[in-house]
């Protein structure tokens, strides 16, 4: 009888140590897996975020605005872009890097503007936004040069609502974009905004 509950008592023992062992492990697979997640999201910025500052370098040709769906009148919203398109048949914008820094020259007829530029990455659910960020050096404000909206690249150092894509030879600036559930490559937006298209002609 003391032999069956000695054994008894040990193999209650060995499995609660059993149970404790395999919690711990879980945990530990929690913790892996969480920090794994945390690096790929990481990566996946980063990744983006190199992408497009590589493709980005060169000198653009303004092409045309798109008016995208918007709770505004197309109309009025196409009436706008129209008159926006006509004052930029002869823009051109060139984003070099000099010594580890990044910035742009844009000419428009007589106006030129410069100033440093970067690319920074939002995720929103499992959607990743990037966005061209551009400060003003000399001349008129990039936002007011390139999209007649001069407050876009304002507020805190690394803000915009500017979304960009580089496809093939062309880049998307997509101005006042919803959140879409599905990336487009034309500019990460499927509803709402103006989209301003450029070619790559060096």
């Amino acid at each position: 009888m003391k032999i069956l509950v000695t054994f008894g008592l040990i193999t209650l023992i060995f499995a609660g140590c059993t149970s404790a062992e395999y919690q711990q492990q879980q945990n530990e697979r929690e913790r892996l897996r969480a920090a794994y997640e945390e690096a790929r999201i990481k990566n996946d910025r980063r990744s983006v975020k190199n992408t497009l500052e590589r493709d980005i370098l060169g000198t653009w040709q303004f092409l045309e605005i798109e008016v995208l769906e918007s709770d505004v009148s197309n109309e009025i919203q196409s009436a706008g872009a129209a008159l926006a398109e006509a004052s930029r048949k002869n823009l051109t914008i060139r984003f070099f890097e000099q010594n580890g820094i990044r910035f742009y020259k844009g000419e428009n007829g007589g106006i030129k503007v410069s100033g440093e530029f970067g690319i920074s990455v939002e995720r929103i659910a499992e959607v990743l936004y990037p966005k061209l960020n551009m400060n003003q050096g000399a001349g008129i404000t990039p936002g007011e040069f390139l999209l007649n909206s001069p407050g876009v690249f304002g507020g805190p150092p690394g803000t915009s609502n500017v979304l960009i894509s580089v496809q093939n030879d062309q880049l998307y600036l997509t101005l006042g974009a919803g959140v879409s559930a599905t990336p487009t490559p034309e500019g990460w937006a499927q509803s709402d905004g103006i989209r301003y298209s450029f070619k790559w002609i060096k």
